[in-house]
């Protein structure tokens, strides 16, 4: 009888494929793959580092490659209103990114008012180092259509556009490049916020039409694993170990980072971020908020 039900187990565990940058704040996912709770709920997690980072994996999901991802706010939104095939599901933090402003170590650039006539390295058209510099420019009051932009695919991208001269800015999660900093690669003159809660997980129309339920236990799971660690005496030794971070950045990244505790659509926040992506002229103004998401 028990390999029989063992058997039947197998048989019907779904499969979720799953995309994400290999970055500290996804930890909580990893977590959730390796508790055993979700393969108990007949789940079958396997996870996907995207170092192309949100336009990667908005590619991967229209290509049948990924059915969850977790994405940039402002990316999720905009790929969405390019005729993406996903929704957004659930917040996955309550609280903002910040961005570093990054240039080459032996720039002449001294000052983030200095970058605007410069050209900007991007993961992809419509990744959120795309979509920020249009945020930045937009506080400084700078004409948003002049930006200039060079695709360099990931961070080591950026890295080698730097040393090769194709490339003058680099707008990146500040710890993540802190490294680069640091050894003197990169030079941070200046930091960007989002105005907005940072990541949000979305999944495939397809995966939402056969298997909600299921999306929805591996984000009940990963979030409830997100409290543990957040909770955890030792999460900033845990996660500096993991992700090869000075523990006093740890702690600085801990001091402004949430996530959160349940799912959640914050409708208000995504229509605001949604009217700041139209008045930047990254969404189509008849584009309706109500279509980015839905409720599990």
């Amino acid at each position: 009888m028990l390999q029989l039900t063992l058997f039947s187990v197998f048989n019907f565990m779904i499969r979720l494929r799953i995309g994400g940058v290999p970055e500290h704040y996804n930890l909580p996912w990893h977590m959730a793959r390796k508790s055993g709770v979700l393969q108990n709920q007949g789940i079958k997690p396997e996870w996907t580092d995207f170092y192309e980072g949100t336009g990667g994996m908005i590619q991967a999901i229209k290509n049948d490659e990924l059915d969850v991802a977790i994405l940039l706010t402002e990316g999720a939104i905009s790929g969405i209103s390019r005729s993406a095939n996903y929704k957004i599901v659930s917040f996955y933090t309550d609280s903002p990114i910040i961005w570093g402003i990054h240039v080459p170590a032996d720039s002449d650039i001294t000052d983030v008012n200095e970058i605007y006539h410069h050209r900007y390295a991007i993961s992809r058209y419509g990744s959120g180092s795309h979509l920020m510099p249009y945020v930045h420019a937009r506080q400084k009051d700078w004409p948003v259509h002049k930006l200039q932009f060079r695709v360099i695919n990931n961070l080591d991208g950026a890295r080698m556009a730097f040393r090769e001269e194709k490339a003058d800015v680099f707008f990146w999660e500040k710890f993540t490049t802190k490294p680069y900093v640091d050894n003197g690669e990169f030079r941070r003159i200046g930091e960007c916020p989002t105005p907005w809660s940072c990541f949000v997980v979305v999944a495939s129309d397809k995966t939402l039409a056969l298997h909600a339920e299921k999306v929805k236990a591996l984000i009940e799971e990963t979030l409830t694993q997100a409290q543990k660690l957040f909770n955890d005496p030792n999460r900033i030794e845990v996660i500096a170990s993991g992700y090869d971070l000075l523990p006093e950045d740890v702690e600085s990244w801990f001091s402004y980072t949430k996530w959160g505790k349940k799912i959640e659509l914050n409708q208000t926040m995504l229509a605001e971020t949604t009217e700041t992506l139209k008045d930047l002229g990254l969404v189509h103004q008849k584009f309706k908020v109500d279509d980015a998401y839905h409720q599990l």
